[in-house]
């Protein structure tokens, strides 16, 4: 009789801070890299934190626009695996200057057409809040200089069970994209395996 294995989901074993950089030239040289991008109250730490599981590896604040650098934190996993996760300033909210807000998008195009080794960029999405424009906009863009890109829809433990799907779908939709996002809760521990998963396939060196 033919037996089936199941294929352990991927572990984080240790994950440390790296750097803080405010120019690309500034980054060290590292392993392959998924970036994070949302507006500032979107739940980008909280994410990191949950993924590397810990507490307190990215700075969780309820300010918005407490991340004006771009941070760096290496997670190593227990295949010996190492994925650089890269936590980009939010972008496009109210409480910021406008030059500032500005200042903050050129950093991000730049970080993002120069970096060898991403190969990744996540843009969230907080599951309660209605069509965002500006993150639709940043979308087409990563389209446009063909920069990887998926949506993930944050703090899904707040929104009921039966109406995960339709955001799922509305998002999907507002971001052209060929299958429904991940509804994910840092919180509640959902979908953090699934999408550790879809980091590690997306980083894992080539044979």
């Amino acid at each position: 009789m033919a037996t089936t294995t199941s294929r352990r989901a991927p572990e984080v074993v240790e994950a440390h801070y790296v750097a803080s950089v405010a120019r690309y030239g500034e980054v060290p040289a590292g392993p392959p890299e998924v970036a994070f991008v949302g507006r500032s109250n979107v739940g980008k730490s909280s994410l990191l934190n949950a993924l590397c599981r810990q507490r307190a590896l990215a700075r969780t604040s309820k300010t918005p626009g407490r991340t004006q650098a771009v941070n760096l934190f290496d997670a190593r996993l227990a295949s010996g695996q190492i994925v650089r996760m890269v936590d980009l300033p939010g972008f496009g909210h109210a409480a910021l200057a406008k030059g500032q807000r500005a200042w903050f998008a050129e950093m991000i195009q730049f970080y993002l057409l120069a970096a060898a080794t991403l190969r990744l960029v996540l843009i969230l999405q907080d599951a309660r809040r209605d069509r965002d424009d500006d993150a639709i906009g940043f979308a087409a863009w990563l389209r446009d200089n063909r920069v990887p890109f998926d949506v993930v829809a944050t703090k899904a433990d707040e929104i009921p069970l039966a109406r995960r799907g339709a955001v799922a779908a509305r998002l999907a939709t507002e971001f052209r994209l060929r299958a429904p996002p991940l509804c994910v809760s840092a919180r509640e521990g959902l979908a953090i395996d699934e999408l550790l998963g879809r980091m590690v396939a997306a980083t894992r060196p080539v044979a």
